[in-house]
């Protein structure tokens, strides 16, 4: 079956992602997972999507399955903001994809939009679900974070807060209660074994690199999707922004989800699924030569 789940781990120059792909044909679509969060909590836009093209999404290192063995990966930090491009480039030409629409969720939006700014002839379309623009940055502090004793005792307390933290979470992700037995990334966190060390080596990393600062231009078709009851992201930011990329001849339209919150693939799943599938059609049809 086309939507059949395709789990495997690809190896780039020494770095292992995990990765979930199926389907195949047509422009593809690849998915950038959100903080806390994996390529499997996709499972189910993934399966959609797979009837009539390819979808791949992985695990960012610092989360899920994807683990990282070594410390540098072409001389950069695999767990870095900035890193998070060079890794999605050089799976897409592993993979064979020269040109998709890339699908990033929370954080992984901020990274969706940066991969759109490198390398727009790569992009036919991006898809911004609850984008994060805001990091921490404090490149004087990363040194210390990093030191050995340092490290130990943000495990250990990463490990002591992380069931309030989830409960926390839970509460705050969803719009209303989450469904029972739902898979989201405020659980798939701490369900792995050394989620503490990458959470931690993640969070070094981050603070290592200057402030990052939203996009001012998009050049490529873009499709914000938002939910009206976000408690994690206030779609506020994301609004400003999308009025300043259309003045500068951005196609973008905003769509939102009044019954949503952080996770409107999930709360609303059957209209994210005909929105998204929509955009896709008009992005297939203005990228196809027409005679």
């Amino acid at each position: 079956m086309a939507d059949h789940l395709h789990p495997t781990i690809i190896t780039l120059d020494g770095l292992p992602l995990f990765v979930l792909a199926a389907g195949e044909n047509r422009l593809p679509v690849v998915i950038l997972h959100g903080f806390a969060s994996s390529a499997i909590a996709w499972q189910p836009v993934i399966r959609a999507l797979a009837a009539d093209r390819l979808v791949v999404a992985y695990d960012r290192p610092g989360f899920g399955l994807t683990r990282v063995p070594i410390d540098r990966w072409h001389g950069l930090d695999p767990y870095a903001p900035s890193t998070q491009v060079p890794i999605a480039l050089a799976l897409l030409d592993h993979l064979g994809i020269e040109r998709c629409v890339v699908l990033g969720h929370s954080m992984g939006g901020r990274f969706a939009a940066a991969l759109a700014q490198a390398v727009p002839e790569r992009v036919a379309g991006l898809v911004l679900v609850a984008p994060a623009w805001e990091s921490p940055s404090a490149p004087r502090l990363a040194p210390l974070v990093r030191s050995p004793v340092s490290s130990a005792l943000g495990r250990r307390l990463l490990r002591l807060i992380s069931p309030l933290a989830l409960r926390l979470a839970q509460r705050a992700i969803w719009a209303g209660p989450p469904p029972a037995g739902g898979i989201d990334q405020s659980s798939v966190a701490a369900s792995l074994v050394g989620w503490d060390t990458a959470l931690w080596r993640l969070t070094a990393a981050t603070l290592a690199e200057a402030h990052a600062t939203p996009p001012e231009a998009l050049v490529v078709p873009t499709l914000v999707m938002l939910g009206a009851r976000d408690r994690i992201v206030p779609p506020s930011l994301t609004l400003q922004l999308v009025e300043r990329w259309r003045l500068r001849g951005c196609s973008a339209r905003v769509e939102h989800f009044e019954r949503s919150g952080h996770l409107p693939h999930i709360e609303e799943f059957e209209r994210f699924i005909a929105v998204l599938r929509t955009f896709l059609a008009e992005v297939e049809d203005e990228t196809t030569p027409h005679r």
